[in-house]
């Protein structure tokens, strides 16, 4: 062990007992490394998926390594996450169509992400049959899917349907999105980690290095930055950045057990003297199950809690990569629209009515060819190349405002993510998720909630029901007593639940201000200057006998003015599932 790896690091075990394993990068890196060399050319006599249990079984031939690659099966449930040997006739699940003579051809990882990618190679491949198993270790929403030689998917453990991925048999495959982090395969110099991690002071250089640097996370981050999160000088920093290649790159790959509540992380390199030693990664599987089937089993509760969470992780993981991506094409994209309009009104005389496009001489030499509507002249094309130019650097300087409220709300999340599976989160937290998770979980893949989702600048979920049967749904199945709803008064339109858990003191004036702002807008006093929305606690809503969908009678009712603004409703909407 190196000596530069001697601080105790910091990660969710230190946070109370817990019987979930935790995947990073840099574990499913070398746990894929590890499989490869054990799994290569073994014979596949099965794949089994058990939907049910979430569990995936991978029933092999004996090889010329040792028993540990007979047969696995891997858990993958939000609890669990263990990497065992089984004996194949305990093994259960709906069988995967397969190749003839299939076989492991490689096991690996793409760089800087938690997905495992099994080739399958073998005889002719029949129709349907998978030649790709892909393990997907990202946030709580683990999950499997055997993939055709036509990327179509064969099989899935566990259904989804988001805005961006469709993962359902017979539909293509779409990999998550992939890591855009630094130094994904080359290594860092000194003034390349000063000016990447040294951007900010100590006390943020955590946050920092966990956004920007490959291959760290909450399991090593810690014992990879040590003192340059307190230190101001170089040396501290050109310290960290050494830690950084030793645990990334050059530490001997030596599996343990990290040193925390009853030793039930596997990792693949030393980040403690306090570390547990094992031969290999999966003997530290093997221990990591045997330690947690001596603690008290997560119950179905926690589960629904933490898909709940996983999916909302993925959600603004999802945002905050787009925003980026936004971000970074607006500014440039207005000033393109400012260039063509100067050029245009330039050159105004050249341009004939009627014209659909126009090539004009650039002020810089060359040609530029500027896209035209042939209904308007040039002038006016020119005027509304402004606005546009105007938009895009609007919506530019907006960006950042949201950027930053997304990734507050990830890291609140994520931290509710582990107090949930460490056992420290409260009732009140717990609840209103396992509800949530449980009427997905009783949906039809795909079906869409009864509501629409948004997020108050002050963090708080805010849902807006869909129509009239959506809103007793929504009112009476998925709200809180506590939770704040809201009407507009004396017309037709959505009920609104602002989610709110306290019973001792309503939400700040802010959060129910833009609540009412969203149940103005769907409602059909929408084009108003000034909309009266009631609202009240959730518990004095009551449905009469025989009313019609959507209708209730609020009591305690107050009052709020509000103005139907669109710009509020694009700023608190978040991706929906």
């Amino acid at each position: 062990m190196l000596s530069c790896l001697t601080m105790r690091p910091r990660y969710a075990h230190d946070t109370g007992v817990s019987n979930a394993l935790r995947y990073d990068a840099l574990l499913t890196r070398d746990l894929a490394a590890e499989l490869h060399a054990r799994l290569r050319g073994a014979r596949v006599d099965a794949l089994l998926f058990d939907r049910a249990r979430l569990h995936v079984a991978l029933l092999l031939r004996a090889t010329r390594h040792d028993v540990e690659s007979a047969s696995l099966l891997w858990q993958l449930q939000p609890h669990a996450g263990h990497l065992t040997s089984i004996d194949a006739s305990v093994a259960s699940g709906a069988q995967v169509p397969l190749s003839a003579r299939a076989a492991i051809a490689s096991v690996t990882a793409p760089p800087d992400e938690r997905i495992i990618e099994l080739e399958l190679a073998g005889g002719a491949s029949g129709t349907g049959a998978a030649q790709r198993l892909v393990i997907e270790l990202v946030t709580n929403q683990w999950n499997a899917i055997a993939v055709a030689a036509d990327g179509r998917i064969v099989a899935v453990l566990r259904e989804r349907v988001t805005r961006l991925r469709t993962l359902r048999a017979g539909e293509s495959y779409v990999k998550p999105a992939l890591s855009a982090r630094a130094w994904l395969h080359e290594r860092p110099n000194t003034a390349e980690w000063a000016r990447v991690v040294g951007a900010e002071p100590p006390g943020r250089r955590m946050r920092l290095v966990l956004q920007h640097v490959a291959y760290t996370s909450p399991l090593n981050a810690a014992a990879i930055i040590g003192d340059a999160d307190v230190l101001t000088d170089a040396a501290a920093l050109e310290r960290a950045r050494h830690r950084y290649l030793a645990v990334v790159h050059d530490a001997p790959r030596e599996p343990v057990l990290l040193a925390g509540a009853a030793h039930t992380q596997p990792y693949s390199v030393r980040l403690s003297t306090a570390d547990v030693g094992v031969p290999t990664l999966l003997a530290a599987f093997r221990e990591a199950a045997a330690n947690a089937a001596a603690l008290p089993v997560a119950p179905a509760e926690t589960d629904a809690a933490l898909a709940v969470v996983g999916e909302r992780i993925e959600q603004l993981e999802q945002r905050g990569r787009r925003l980026r991506a936004e971000h970074a094409g607006a500014e440039e994209a207005a000033q393109q629209l400012r260039r063509q309009a100067d050029l245009l009104l330039a050159q105004l005389a050249r341009v004939p009515r009627g014209a659909a496009r126009a090539e004009l001489d650039d002020f810089d030499g060359g040609t530029v060819t500027v896209e035209l509507d042939p209904a308007i002249g040039a002038a006016e094309n020119a005027t509304r190349l402004y606005d546009s130019a105007r938009k895009r650097a609007r919506a530019a300087a907006r960006i950042p405002v949201l950027l930053a409220a997304a990734d507050r709300e990830l890291l609140r999340v994520s931290a509710l993510a582990e107090r949930i599976r460490s056992g420290t989160a409260s009732a009140a937290e717990l609840e209103p998720l396992v509800r949530r998770g449980r009427a997905r979980g009783g949906r039809e893949s795909g079906q869409p909630l009864p509501y629409r989702s948004y997020r108050t600048t002050g963090g708080q979920e805010v849902r807006v029901g869909r129509g009239a049967r959506a809103n007793d749904e929504l009112t009476f199945h998925h709200s809180s007593p506590t939770d704040i709803w809201l009407h507009a008064r004396d017309v037709a339109g959505a009920h609104v639940i602002l989610r709110w858990p306290r019973a001792d003191q309503n939400p700040p004036a802010r959060d129910i201000a833009e609540a009412a702002v969203l149940a103005a807008l769907h409602s059909r006093a929408r084009t108003s200057h000034t909309v009266a929305v009631d609202w009240t606690r959730r518990r004095y809503v009551r449905k009469p006998r025989k009313a019609a969908p959507g209708a209730v009678v609020p009591d305690r009712v107050r009052t709020v003015f509000v103005e139907p603004d669109r710009r509020v409703e694009e700023r608190l909407r978040v991706e929906e599932v």
